[in-house]
């Protein structure tokens, strides 16, 4: 039998993500793809994943003060039944991921072109598992807290709990527009420039793509 080659041989396994911080389903496809990427290590020992994240806001016609949240989704999915019926299904996937999404606490949905900014530019600063970290911090912040993540000073606290260097009051938002936008809908991954995954798929699902991806390219070397 062939012994499989040293995985510490190989480059790191790199995944552009696409996400907007209002989405739930990017926490729950964030979730997913930690927990694949322990699968991942757990069959070829060594194997790294490096992260480059691509946030971008899906409403960017959301005023600036952002909007009731509740009225939002009302007149989006077509009154309150429908509401509740989205929401117990992202419940319910949120819990498969470990999550627990509070939509009792969230008054307002935000304009997300700051947040959105702030987690590109984020990434020049903080690497692996602090800009995960930071990411997440931001989603709990608002789906479990419920504060609204459009407001700079909301921001500016999550930045300095994340020891980011970030004035927001200075801050260059167009400049850290995602270059790839939302690839058509979030969350949207792409693993070493070849396969692409969109949704909160299953980590079982995105552990074949990664090793489809991971193989591609040890079939260069």
């Amino acid at each position: 039998m062939t012994q499989s080659p040293n995985s510490s041989a190989f480059p790191a396994l790199q995944v552009d993500f696409s996400l907007d911080l209002i989405c739930p389903w990017c926490w729950i496809g964030l979730r997913n793809l930690l927990a694949a990427r322990a699968m991942l290590m757990d069959k070829h020992p060594g194997q790294q994943l490096a992260i480059a994240w691509h946030a971008d806001t899906l409403l960017p016609h959301i005023p600036e003060q952002g909007v009731p949240y509740q009225a939002f989704y009302e007149a989006r999915l077509g009154g309150p039944r429908a509401v509740e019926a989205r929401r117990s299904q992202v419940r319910a996937s949120a819990a498969a991921a470990g999550l627990q999404i509070n939509h009792a606490a969230i008054q307002t949905f935000p304009n997300t072109r700051l947040v959105c900014a702030l987690v590109n530019y984020a990434q020049t600063q903080l690497g692996g598992e602090a800009m995960i970290g930071f990411v997440e911090s931001i989603f709990d912040a608002y789906f479990v807290q419920g504060r609204d993540i459009g407001l700079a000073v909301e921001l500016q606290q999550l930045a300095d709990s994340a020891a980011l260097d970030w004035d927001s009051a200075s801050f260059d938002a167009v400049r850290y527009q995602s270059e790839l936008g939302h690839a058509g809908g979030v969350p949207h991954l792409v693993f070493n420039q070849r396969l692409q995954v969109t949704g909160a798929v299953p980590p079982a699902e995105l552990l074949r793509a990664m090793e489809h991806a991971r193989a591609a390219d040890h079939s260069l070397v």
